[in-house]
């Protein structure tokens, strides 16, 4: 048994702790073996033709991972995957995650099989598209993920995989994953050769203010049901929420009544100002 419970072997423990620790990358082979992945996706995706695409499948997460496996782990993440029962993976294009740029999640459930209870292992790693699509558009920035620039939208999408991978590796090397730890850190470092481990892509924020003029705390008007109605911008992710007034709405601890409205931002229109 490891240091940390973990029995070796199959499973999380020192067995794959040391295959993993052991893959190292010189900067110059990582800048190579990144761009011989860009230009496999844009050859081999059925969606993604440049570095700024339009549109992304999950079909395109399914790729990167089976390349990046290929070039950056040997192959040992699809092995330790189909080692816990759990290939292939799960992946997901998420629209709802708007400050987390992607998230790799572990769930475990005890079930019965073959007369006995033992653990069903799944992982699912989700991309923000909100947050990918609002980069590269209309914000004029220099975008940094993982502590590297990014020239266009689709080495961002290798920057995040790189972060979920890295936590999918933890997960399965230890049992546990945490991007803010030394050993995620050391890590990134070895087999990335990232120098951070923050995304600081567009956020929907961003986004409104430079392509609509429209920041939280802006009184605003839009046209609903054919009427015309007078708010408050509250809250900015995909779409605005805007308060505004009314006696049938709901009191809020300013004492007053509004009714919620969840507005697309190309409908709102800046009031003064």
């Amino acid at each position: 048994m490891s240091d940390d419970g973990w029995l070796d072997g199959p499973g999380p423990g020192r067995a794959r702790q040391a295959r993993l620790v052991s893959l190292l990358y010189a900067p110059d082979d990582v800048a190579a073996r990144s761009r011989r992945i860009y230009n496999a996706v844009i050859e081999q995706s059925a969606q993604i033709h440049a570095g700024d695409f339009k549109v992304v499948g999950v079909d395109d997460l399914q790729l990167l991972f089976r390349l990046y496996d290929r070039e950056f782990f040997r192959e040992r993440l699809a092995e330790m995957l189909a080692e816990d029962r759990a290939y292939p993976m799960g992946f997901r294009l998420s629209k709802r995650l708007t400050r987390a740029a992607g998230q790799t999640i572990r769930q475990i459930r005890r079930v019965k099989a073959g007369g006995k209870v033992v653990d069903d292992v799944e992982y699912e790693i989700s991309v923000s598209t909100t947050l990918l699509y609002s980069t590269f558009q209309h914000v004029e920035r220099e975008v940094i993920v993982g502590g590297l620039v990014c020239r266009d939208r689709l080495e961002a999408l290798q920057r995040i995989m790189e972060h979920e991978l890295l936590h999918l590796a933890e997960f399965l090397g230890w049992g546990r994953s945490n991007c803010s730890a030394d050993n995620f850190h050391m890590l990134s470092r070895r087999i990335f050769a990232h120098e951070g481990v923050t995304h600081d892509l567009v956020t929907p924020r961003e986004q409104a203010a430079a392509a609509y003029n429209v920041r939280v705390g802006d009184v605003v008007a839009f046209e609903i049901d054919g009427a015309r109605r007078h708010g408050r911008v509250n809250r900015i992710t995909r779409r605005a929420t805007v308060l505004v007034e009314s006696p049938q709405g709901e009191p809020f601890t300013d004492g007053r009544r509004y009714l919620t409205f969840y507005v697309p931002l190309p409908l709102l229109r800046k009031v003064g100002g």
